[in-house]
């Protein structure tokens, strides 16, 4: 005999209260899902947030999930889990796009400057400072390495890492 969701729910974690229910459910799979947030999310409070978005979401719609497609409850977490990842970095990329339409740029006079100094500020620190330093702030190499501590050749390093990272 095939046991319903609020079965299994009960009988699984011996809760009948949705709190209780999802706080079993956090325990079981929290860790899984903070983990698949993190690889959409590639930073670990961006992935706090998805995750906690994603059990707020389970939580809302706990009485309505009846094992839908005979999906187990993982599978059914993780699909809300990945799909709220997805609307997080939507969200992220029209806030992108519209800091990228800000005229208020300093130094950007076109739309491609400024999409450029937006994919730039993603870089990551080590990268993101050399270009700055050499193209935004028209550094020699010797001048960026000196400034960031580092040799000429590590200085000459980062940016074709972060040049490479720019045009892939």
């Amino acid at each position: 005999m095939q046991l319903t969701w609020k079965e299994s729910r009960n009988s699984a974690c011996g809760h009948t209260a949705p709190s209780e229910a999802l706080s079993c459910l956090y325990d079981e799979y929290g860790t899984d899902v903070l983990r698949l947030c993190f690889m959409y999310m590639k930073n670990r409070p961006d992935a706090e947030d998805a995750a906690q978005e994603t059990f707020l979401k389970v939580w809302l719609r706990l009485d309505s999930f009846e094992g839908r497609n005979h999906s187990s409850v993982k599978t059914w977490i993780m699909r809300v889990a990945r799909n709220t990842c997805l609307d997080l970095l939507r969200k992220r990329k029209r806030e992108r796009a519209a800091a990228a339409e800000d005229a208020a740029w300093p130094g950007c006079a076109s739309r491609e400057d400024r999409e450029l100094m937006m994919d730039v500020l993603d870089l990551p620190e080590k990268y993101r400072s050399a270009v700055l330093m050499v193209y935004w702030q028209r550094m020699t190499l010797r001048e960026a390495a000196k400034t960031l501590g580092i040799s000429r050749s590590a200085a000459c390093r980062r940016l074709n890492k972060a040049l490479s990272m720019l045009e892939g």
